[in-house]
């Protein structure tokens, strides 16, 4: 397989000024990261950085500012703006093409895909360069976003877990939300619509902070959901998106009523931690670990409606919904706490359908 970093050579950039859209996880096949690939085959002038920033050292939400890179010498302007979907084209004047490699991970609330869709509202040509969805091309989870819940970790009109490729995304992205830029995708050969990351043969570099396992990219599909709670989801832990508790919880307890479930492809073990960070930090939390038996039939936004659902009928009194909660989601809490998960669970089934056809209008691979 070569992903569209691998190809870059078979093209001819010119003069043009480049600009390029990236973080220190994006590596080719050769584990050579994009920037200096990029530096080698074009005239590069910048770097631009999503949420987390360049290194993948700011923490999620945290904004940073315009700095030099050091190693290159290369300005870094960052693109993080947790409140528009919108920039400034005034950011590239001074750019003739922008590249855009980032691994992203499949999934509506990975802030990166919003970055992409701030690119398509400017002037200037984008480029992708085309990645695996580490999650596979075929399985859809979720409901659709509406327009009342869009923000920058949720682009309107896109399921949990969509099923495209960036490339694949950005083409459906600007037919959806229109764009100002030709868009353009250098794709890649040899990947597959029924294709996991555990089948690649690629180690995993972590993309972001939170997600260093592999196992955490399928869990974190559903297990989002727990950041718009008051249960931690393992931030400040070796594992977040793995795990799950908070200090009220009976950890045997909730393992017996879950058990109970019987949830394809993923099997639970009871856990006690203490979050270096984040909600808890410091305290004993007691919750459960997540362990992947079968990443094809795994479907983490069910199992995490269900859950949810059980925790409210054991520990109703002491589960709280944050405010963002409706727009990782999708939908509002009320739904939850009425006792509806099923109701949930068929209706992110029926907007996952949905998807599915919308989708295929806009899918490169096979």
């Amino acid at each position: 397989m070569k992903i569209g970093l691998d190809r870059l050579g078979q093209m001819d950039f010119g003069s043009r000024r480049v600009a390029l859209v990236t973080n220190d996880a994006a590596f080719d096949s050769q584990w050579r990261r994009s920037r200096d690939v990029v530096g080698q085959h074009c005239n590069l002038i910048a770097l631009y950085a999503p949420e987390h920033g360049l290194g993948g050292q700011a923490a999620a939400g945290e904004s940073f500012k315009d700095t030099i890179d050091s190693e290159s010498g290369l300005p870094v302007r960052s693109l993080y703006q947790q409140e528009s979907l919108v920039v400034d084209p005034a950011r590239f004047n001074d750019v003739d093409l922008i590249i855009f490699d980032i691994q992203d991970v499949g999934l509506r609330f990975y802030t990166y895909i919003s970055t992409l869709r701030q690119l398509l509202g400017q002037p200037v040509p984008v480029l992708v360069l085309d990645r695996p969805n580490p999650l596979g091309g075929e399985v859809v989870e979720g409901v659709l976003l509406s327009t009342a819940y869009e923000s920058f970790v949720g682009p309107a009109g896109l399921p949990a877990r969509y099923a495209l490729t960036i490339g694949e995304l950005g083409q459906w992205m600007a037919a959806t939300y229109g764009s100002s830029c030709p868009y353009s995708v250098l794709w890649m050969e040899g990947w597959q619509r029924s294709s996991l990351w555990p089948s690649l043969s690629r180690p995993w570099a972590m993309s972001s902070p939170a997600l260093a396992h592999t196992d955490a990219l399928f869990c974190y599909a559903g297990f989002c959901l727990f950041e718009g709670t008051n249960l931690s989801e393992g931030r400040g832990t070796s594992a977040p998106f793995e795990l799950f508790g908070a200090p009220f919880i009976d950890r045997m307890r909730l393992l017996e009523a879950v058990e109970q479930r019987e949830f394809e492809g993923v099997a639970f073990t009871a856990i006690s931690f203490v979050p270096t960070a984040s909600k808890w930090a410091g305290e004993t939390c007691h919750g459960l670990y997540a362990h992947i038996t079968d990443h094809h039939r795994f479907r983490p936004v069910e199992v995490v409606i269900h859950l949810l659902s059980l925790i409210e009928d054991l520990y109703g009194d002491d589960l709280e919904f944050l405010p963002t909660f409706e727009r990782l989601a999708g939908f509002g809490h009320g739904m939850i706490r009425g006792g509806r998960g099923e109701e949930l669970v068929h209706a992110a089934s029926r907007d996952a359908e949905l998807f599915t056809k919308e989708k295929r209008g806009y899918e490169y691979y096979h």
